[in-house]
């Protein structure tokens, strides 16, 4: 019985001997899980801020490449003018091999097509415009006419000026001469040139023996003006979406802030902002600072707070564009109050010293855009165009929709319109073609210029509205 006592309590004792190191075991076990979590979470979190600073330098270097795009000279990227294989059609309306109307400028850029946008049966009502039909359809049959009305709404001004002038000096235009000259003529009011319409009006009296067209006298009234900064200033429209798309935009202000020393910027049709697009504004913005151009602002209050609602408090976004043109914007309207509050959310946010409000050193004055805007004055069947449709026209459809609503034919006033861009026109024809297809219902532009008439007629507009050109 002893022995098997001996037994029993050494046994005993090796089963407790194990229950405590297995006890131990257990407690370094668990022990160093929490080490190991702990470190796990650390790191998970130290990566995620890595994480952060590698979004945020990314989104940085794609502002700063987007800067460097817009800085380079982009028109050697473009497509040269094409020779269009008609040369036996030409011959045949008595033009020679010399006189090709799309062999004028062989290396000068183009617009890469010219056809027109086809649209349904059913939204072509058959209209034409208020020009000799002889010469609306010969002058569909010269290409370079169509040519440098696309130029002229693409921005390439210059090059559209090369064309016309060739044309008109070199080329046979048959019964489009007279449209040809006009053209030319209106691109030189258009871009206040009154030394070369001057002279074209010398040559083109020489030529026609006949008086030709006069310079208007508002044209040298609104140059007073504007010395005087008595007028509008150039306006910039930024688009529906503030993102990497206002590139085009931010080039036109920087080549308007070469030639004036004020600045309109219309924010009026901005519905959605992004990192990148607040990061490209804010440069431009800060660069207008350092010049000191003067400021209009239109419809900024509202921009500010679209900025204001994809920002939130203690949030890392990846880039600090935003807020950093949410104060930017503050400062320019003067909101001394608001800069302050924005301020401390931007510096519990990203956990630096608030900035300081700076009043902007030069004259900066905010607008309404239902003010600007305003044709009150006018009859209640016309509807004034804008003075530049660009890109992004639904607003304008809109409101064009809205006052034919009233009528049975609505007169579109183009008196004061000097160009339209080439996408916006393909916008304006199918936004507008819905309106004239509902019965007993019309519209007709009256007062077109002649740049602006080619291009309607190019993309199609002919067939769904009148167009009546301006007078001499």
């Amino acid at each position: 019985m002893g022995i098997f006592s001996l037994f029993n309590k050494k046994g005993g004792k090796k089963e407790d001997h194990s229950t405590e190191k297995s006890s131990s075991k257990k407690t370094r076990s668990q022990s160093g899980n929490t080490v190991i979590t702990g470190f796990q979470n650390s790191e998970v979190f130290s990566n995620s801020v890595i994480a952060q600073r590698h979004v945020a330098r990314a989104t940085e270097r794609k502002i700063d490449a987007i800067e460097f795009e817009m800085s380079r000279d982009i028109v050697k990227t473009r497509v040269p003018v094409r020779n269009k294989p008609d040369t036996a059609a030409n011959t045949q309306q008595g033009l020679s091999a010399d006189t090709q109307p799309l062999n004028v400028h062989a290396d000068v850029p183009a617009f890469a097509s010219t056809m027109p946008m086809t649209m349904p049966a059913d939204y072509l009502l058959g209209q034409n415009t208020e020009i000799p039909k002889a010469a609306l359809a010969y002058s569909e049959s010269v290409p370079v006419l169509e040519e440098a009305a696309i130029l002229f709404a693409s921005g390439q001004t210059e090059v559209a000026e090369q064309m016309l002038d060739a044309a008109v000096h070199h080329q046979q235009l048959g019964l489009a001469t007279e449209i040809g000259w006009q053209m030319l003529f209106d691109l030189y009011r258009i871009t206040n040139n009154q030394y070369k319409f001057e002279s074209l009006s010398l040559d083109y009296a020489n030529k026609f023996e006949t008086s030709p067209p006069l310079w208007p006298e508002d044209q040298n009234d609104e140059q007073q003006e504007k010395v005087a900064g008595n007028v509008a200033t150039p306006s910039i429209i930024f688009p529906n979406k503030l993102d990497n798309g206002i590139v085009k935009v931010l080039a036109k202000m920087r080549e308007a802030s070469t030639k004036t020393d004020t600045l309109r910027l219309d924010f009026s049709r901005v519905k959605e902002v992004d990192p990148v697009g607040c990061g490209l504004l804010l440069r431009s913005l800060k660069n207008l600072r350092k010049t000191r151009h003067d400021l209009m602002l239109v419809g900024a209050q509202d921009l500010a707070e679209k900025i204001r609602a994809i920002l939130q408090v203690g949030r890392r976004d990846e880039t600090e564009a935003p807020w950093l043109l949410l104060l930017e914007i503050l400062q320019l309207l003067h909101f001394q109050n608001a800069f302050e509050e924005a301020s401390i959310d931007y510096c519990i946010t990203f956990e630096v010293s608030p900035p300081s409000f700076e009043a902007p050193k030069m004259n900066v004055t905010s607008a309404f855009p239902e003010l600007l805007n305003a044709d009150d004055d006018l009859p209640s069947d016309r509807f004034m165009m804008p003075a530049v449709v660009e890109s992004g026209v639904d607003p304008l459809i809109k409101d064009i929709a809205e006052k034919a609503a009233h009528q049975s034919m609505l007169i579109i006033d183009c008196s004061k319109l000097k160009r339209v861009e080439f996408s916006a026109s393909a916008e304006l024809l199918s936004g507008l073609a819905p309106i004239v297809s509902k019965p007993g219902k019309s519209i007709r532009f009256e007062e077109v210029n002649y740049l602006v008439m080619m291009l309607f007629n190019a993309m199609g507009l002919k067939n769904i509205a009148s167009i009546s050109l301006r007078k001499h």
